[in-house]
């Protein structure tokens, strides 16, 4: 799985040690999306480049509601940056937003009947430990259209934080209704800060 810029994509080895546990929807979402958005034939080809542990997790993805390890989901998305997504960064972004989509809409769809940006921006916390094991994701509003989230710990990549979670929040505030959600990640543990944060708007 590593590359010459690799540090770019999962970032301090020294978070990445902390460890983290995904749920299995985390995990059967990112196969049913990339089996909806890019076909069947991208998933067995990006199958054959991953070790059997990784390639278990797209061809049969393991129990939603168990605890999984988060290392063979890395190497998946890992593959994808450097192979179907041309290295470019920014896709990871719209790749956590189709996530949202999918999960919204299915898995998660009572989250989505809450009817308002506001309230789905509320539940965040929520949201994140259906993902993620550990970690302290809490949001907080500064404006009836705005607000703050804050996720201490969790040894999540770099790429998760600036872009995978950035994707999922904007576009989950767009799903219900927001016509200008906007979601800046504004500091990083990866870079030196205490505590990872996002800047929000809707």
């Amino acid at each position: 799985m590593p590359t010459p810029d690799s540090s770019q994509f999962l970032g301090d080895p020294r978070i990445l040690r902390e460890g983290n546990l995904v749920k299995g929807t985390l995990i059967s979402s990112r196969a049913e999306a990339l089996r909806q958005s890019y076909g069947e034939r991208v998933v067995a080809d990006l199958s054959r480049q991953l070790s059997p542990q990784a390639a278990r997790y797209l061809d049969d993805p393991p129990m939603p509601l168990a605890w999984h390890d988060m290392a063979p989901l890395l190497e998946i998305d890992c593959a994808l940056l450097h192979g179907l997504f041309g290295g470019r960064m920014e896709k990871m972004r719209f790749f956590g937003a189709e996530i949202a989509r999918k999960d919204l809409t299915t898995t998660y769809k009572t989250m989505a009947a809450v009817g308002s940006p506001s309230v789905l921006f509320k539940r965040f916390g929520l949201v994140y430990k259906t993902y993620f094991r550990y970690g302290d994701f809490s949001a907080t509003a500064i404006s009836d259209a705005a607000g703050r989230a804050t996720l201490s710990g969790g040894g999540l990549p770099l790429y998760m934080c600036s872009h995978g979670i950035s994707g999922w929040v904007e576009a989950g505030l767009a799903l219900l209704g927001s016509r200008r959600s906007s979601v800046e990640h504004t500091s990083c543990r990866h870079r030196g800060a205490p505590r990872c944060t996002w800047s929000i708007s809707w």
